[in-house]
């Protein structure tokens, strides 16, 4: 059986990163898979937690941060390394993750399923968005032990119609171009990836997978005003209804620049 290939982005996340490596290394995965964690920020404790999952989940930890400096850190899109992944993966199904989710249960075989049986299902799940910390508080508490019976949460919906937690075949992923690299500033790169793949034929197939965002500074007071969040709102706008892009570039490669 093909392998199923699950990136994870990680920018200065290592903290967020450990708990979800902790959750998923909990779960029951029936099928062969590699882990691709993926550091766009800076050399830090990253790679060396890494190297605590190594064999336990088949993990490779690759560097894409190399445009940043202690000094001077460069933000971009996870979409840039998530390309990077996505080249160097070798899976059929491409799950598509970030440092900050934690799973609830098996969703990892929630998600994959449904692909393995329709190429053009784009699998998400059920998510809950920590908005005030208090899930971590609890998952650093009980060291990552959640007993969901215990546990009394009324968290805000997570919008996961973005691949926050998203199973998507390998060939609908590289048939539109992967994620668009003209996207630099903040948000609206998962919109346009997920738009793209349903104008070329994909349907958003929901499961039972569960997951949590953990807690981590958000940026939405006043983002109307901030020009790299304007720049990405009219660069979607400008592009629906165009499904392939990087076209002519060397997308998903590692670059210093």
């Amino acid at each position: 059986m093909s392998l199923v290939s699950i990136l994870i982005t990680s920018y200065q996340r290592s903290h967020l990163l450990k708990w979800n490596l902790y959750s998923l290394l909990h779960q029951d995965i029936p099928f062969p898979f590699e882990v691709i964690v993926l550091n766009d920020g800076l050399p830090d404790d990253t790679e060396n937690l890494c190297r605590q999952f190594n064999r336990t989940l088949n993990l490779k930890y690759v560097f894409t941060g190399q445009r940043n400096q202690p000094e001077k850190m460069i933000y971009r899109v996870p979409g840039f390394a998530l390309n990077i992944g996505a080249r160097l993966s070798q899976g059929d199904v491409l799950i598509i993750s970030c440092a900050e989710m934690f799973h609830l249960n098996e969703t990892i075989r929630f998600l994959t399923v449904p692909v393995r049986i329709n190429s053009k299902l784009l699998a998400t799940s059920v998510g809950m968005d920590d908005q005030d910390g208090s899930f971590l508080k609890y998952v650093n508490q009980h060291k990552g032990n959640f007993d969901q019976t215990a546990y009394n949460h009324n968290l805000p919906k997570l919008n996961t119609r973005l691949p926050f937690l998203m199973a998507i075949n390998r060939d609908e992923f590289f048939n539109i171009g992967g994620y668009d690299e003209d996207f630099t500033g903040l948000a609206f790169d998962d919109n346009d990836l997920v738009d793209r793949l349903v104008n070329n034929g994909c349907e958003l197939c929901m499961t039972q997978a569960q997951t949590v965002h953990l807690y981590h500074p958000r940026y939405d007071t006043g983002k109307d005003q901030v020009d790299d969040y304007i720049y990405n709102k009219n660069l979607y706008q400008q592009r629906k209804g165009k499904v392939i892009r990087n076209q002519g570039k060397p997308w998903g490669k590692i670059l210093t620049g």
